[in-house]
């Protein structure tokens, strides 16, 4: 058995030793603490920063999603715009056709108009060069200008004229006969001037060159007229010249207003 002999350092010795390394000790657990502290000031700083990066990140998110949420609002206004400028352009090209259109039919209108108004023309300045101008037409006696006008519901005012349509100075001389057919219930209905309520009497005339006819016609309101009819032998004095018939429809014949 061997025996190791091992000196123990009494306390005085350890003090002694320890005394001599003191500072560097102190220094040694200063460089401790200060690496500890570090360290952990490096962790709560770490930590800081990681809390900021989040931060940022988070208020990152929050801004992009606030941009998207613009961006799109920005988007949908700007078709909303594109979209209303279409609707009004689209409305102004409507009314602008509308407008054409109305215009264009109240040309049309205006151009039938004056048609019908320069036919009527035509048709008056004719019918008064026969009356002044007889020699311009062929036949021997005409009737011009037939016109009906309602008085009330059985009475009808007859307008027409009676003209020499070739030139002559004699006089010519005769009766008018005036026949209306219609249909009563399905029936035809004649009346006649002289022969009932028509006309009392058949309208004589007497003259050179021409002469206004204006009666009044009797027919009752269960008849519905359809024609009226003119027929006359022609007299020069007392010598037979001619006879003449004509028939007008009725609807034809009828005018609105009395002028």
């Amino acid at each position: 058995m061997f025996f190791v002999d091992v000196d123990i350092m009494t306390t005085d010795q350890l003090k002694e030793v320890l005394g001599n390394y003191k500072w560097t000790l102190l220094v040694a657990l200063i460089m401790f603490a200060m690496v500890g502290f570090g360290y952990k000031l490096a962790r709560i700083i770490d930590e800081g920063d990681s809390k900021k990066v989040q931060a940022q990140q988070e208020t990152i998110a929050i801004l992009s999603e606030e941009n998207h949420a613009l961006t799109t609002k920005v988007n949908q206004l700007e078709v909303a715009m594109e979209l209303a400028a279409l609707t009004t352009k689209v409305n102004q090209l409507e009314v602008a056709m509308e407008l054409a259109t109305l215009e264009t039919e109240s040309i049309t209108n205006t151009l039938s108009e004056q048609k019908k108004e320069l036919e009527a023309q035509q048709e008056l300045l004719s019918f008064y060069e026969r009356v002044v101008a007889p020699e311009k037409t062929d036949e021997g006696f005409a009737i011009e200008g037939v016109e009906v006008f309602k008085l009330s519901d059985n009475t009808y005012q007859l307008r027409l004229v009676l003209l020499q349509s070739k030139q002559q100075k004699a006089v010519i001389n005769g009766s008018l006969d005036i026949a209306v057919v219609g249909q009563r219930n399905g029936e035809v209905i004649t009346l006649k001037s002289g022969e009932s309520s028509l006309l009392a009497e058949d309208i004589k005339y007497r003259f050179r060159f021409f002469q206004a006819v204006n009666v009044t016609l009797t027919i009752e309101e269960d008849i519905n007229p359809e024609t009226i009819s003119f027929s006359t032998t022609v007299y020069q004095y007392k010598t037979r010249k001619g006879s003449y018939e004509i028939s007008v429809p009725w609807n034809e014949a009828l005018s609105v207003e009395i002028e």
